[in-house]
């Protein structure tokens, strides 16, 4: 019996199958859209801190079946907060080097990154219309980005997500967000680099079959100079594109009672 024959009888699982990085450079969002509309997207996250973030506010819109989260930049770019606001986060022209003083173990200050999280808020407001419901943090795994991301979702409300991983993609600490919304569990594998293939589905090797609510991190795109000068992770984001809009990946949703769901449908109040 075939992977994709094999069909779960069991309870629904359901998983917030979501594109990082929106926003990243203009195709990288032009790649999220395509794995949105003729893939399983349903879900992405935001950065409201690059030039590409208003092409990529205003394409958004034109998908109302596709929801917006803010995922904060604290990494690339220029800050929205001033920069003499938070110059723990960034060099003497204004961009971020948090990167380069983590490398260096010079530690940042928690309040300021607190005081870039609002402002990407409401930088996020200015853009989409309306505040997001989700917040989440890019690329890298400091306790103050966690500290200043709970402390704005815990003040406005918000889902956020509740966990930290150390530098070798280990889930080292789940939290408790109760914020009016149910508590999603992870995959046991990340679905990242050599990860992120179809067989990741198709074999279950993040185990999700056996979870009920699932919270996925996925980062489809189609990569421009841009991308290729400034991030790391670039020719696999095409390759996620295609899994995400390919038949295979639609038949083991299908065969194996799986719904896609977004995180405006873990609201319980």
């Amino acid at each position: 019996m075939s992977y994709l024959e094999y069909t779960r009888c069991d309870d629904m699982t359901r998983i917030i199958f979501n594109a990082d990085d929106l926003g990243y450079s203009e195709a990288v969002t032009l790649g999220i859209i395509k794995a949105h509309t003729y893939g399983l997207i349903k879900s992405t996250t935001m950065m409201v801190n690059m030039e590409a973030s208003p092409m990529s506010a205003n394409l958004a819109k034109k998908y109302p079946d596709l929801y917006v989260g803010l995922h904060v930049n604290i990494v690339i770019g220029k800050p929205c907060c001033h920069s003499s606001k938070i110059p723990s986060l960034v060099n003497e022209k204004g961009f971020f080097n948090t990167k380069e003083r983590i490398k260096n173990k010079i530690p940042l200050n928690k309040e300021e990154i607190k005081l870039e999280v609002r402002a990407q808020v409401e930088k996020f407001k200015e853009l989409m219309g309306y505040y997001p419901t989700h917040i989440e943090g890019h690329a890298i795994r400091d306790s103050g980005l966690f500290y200043g991301i709970k402390e704005i979702a815990k003040e406005l409300n918000l889902h956020f997500t509740d966990i930290e991983i150390d530098n070798s993609g280990k889930i080292i600490n789940v939290g408790k967000n109760n914020h009016g919304y149910e508590l999603p569990e992870y995959p046991d594998v990340m679905y990242y680099d050599k990860t992120a293939d179809i067989e990741y589905w198709l074999k279950d090797l993040g185990n999700i079959l056996n979870k009920n609510l699932v919270e996925m991190h996925t980062h489809p795109g189609y990569i421009d100079q841009f991308l290729l000068d400034n991030s790391s992770y670039n020719i696999p984001r095409a390759k996620e594109t295609e899994i995400a809009c390919s038949k295979e990946l639609k038949k083991w949703v299908q065969n194996n009672n799986v719904e896609l769901i977004t995180f405006e449908d873990i609201r319980k109040i």
